[in-house]
């Protein structure tokens, strides 16, 4: 048989995960935000690629215009 352990003991783990918690939380939401400024750019990115003429032909074509 396993002894169970005291409530003290308990508390302390949980004071010491939620402190873990806490940390770790705070890294996540700092680099959430950070990848939605990365796609977001990469987003603008991709617009501007898709717009820009491909070959100078169609720029002179749009010039023309």
């Amino acid at each position: 048989m396993k002894i169970l352990p005291t409530v003290k003991a308990l508390q302390a783990e949980y004071e010491t995960l939620l402190a873990e918690k806490k940390k770790v939380d705070s890294e996540y939401t700092i680099a959430r935000k950070e990848m939605r400024e990365l796609l977001t750019a990469k987003a603008n990115v991709d617009r501007l690629v898709s717009h820009a003429p491909a070959t100078p032909e169609r720029e002179n074509e749009q010039q023309q215009r």
